[in-house]
């Protein structure tokens, strides 16, 4: 029986291909993309008027940036993910289990998302925050460094590439750990301080991106 399922394993890794694996992981993008915006509302308001239409809207800014930043945050990862897919050439059971993980804290996000434009500055949604980001960016690190492993890369891709998208990967994680010790400060604006520390992201992949080029130079 042992034989007949490792020939079954084969066999199966020999025909298989991602297409249906990607279809679904797009489909759980969007539906994640679509509950960011389902937060957004605004309230009843008894007898509006112009402004109180507009004091409304401005009353919900935090929403509307919790929205942009969770938007982003997806957007970057279902890119990133699609340019995964796009050399793999092959799967098994831990590629599904891995994508199935990363698709799991992925259409959790708009939970935390919710509450940190909730209660903007408190310590606990930005904590909460930083950690699932982080956990989505080490997962598809893991999901990378696992295809490598097992060879289900196109060939084409080389140590020097695999190690560089690994470095990549590893930004995001590093700073929002980074931000959850900051939030963790015994000032009353240590939290805005955490979620401000999130844009130091942006210039981490400038400065490794000059660097790599450097190197390679």
């Amino acid at each position: 029986m042992g034989e007949v399922n490792d020939r079954y394993r084969g066999i199966l890794k020999s025909v298989g291909n991602t297409e249906r694996l990607q279809y679904f992981s797009d489909a759980v993008f969007a539906i994640a993309l679509t509950l960011l915006v389902l937060e957004i509302a605004l309230p009843e308001i008894q007898d509006p008027t112009n402004l109180t239409i507009n004091e409304g809207l401005l009353d919900l800014w935090p929403k509307f940036l919790a929205y942009a930043l969770s938007f982003g945050v997806i957007a970057i990862n279902w890119a990133g993910h699609h340019r995964k897919f796009a050399v793999t050439t092959g799967f098994d059971a831990g590629v599904v289990w891995i994508d199935l993980l990363l698709l799991f804290l992925i259409a959790f996000l708009p939970f935390p998302t919710s509450l940190l434009s909730d209660y903007p500055g408190y310590v606990t949604p930005v904590i909460l925050y930083a950690a699932i980001v982080s956990a989505i960016s080490l997962v598809q690190f893991w999901l990378w460094s696992y295809a490598y492993r097992k060879s289900f890369l196109d060939e084409r891709i080389d140590r020097s590439i695999y190690r560089m998208v690994r470095a990549d990967l590893l930004v995001v994680p590093v700073v929002f750990i980074v931000s959850i010790p900051i939030a963790l400060l015994p000032f009353d604006w240590a939290a805005f301080a955490a979620m401000y520390f999130w844009i130091v992201t942006w210039p981490a992949n400038i400065v490794i991106g000059r660097l790599r080029a450097r190197t390679s130079a």
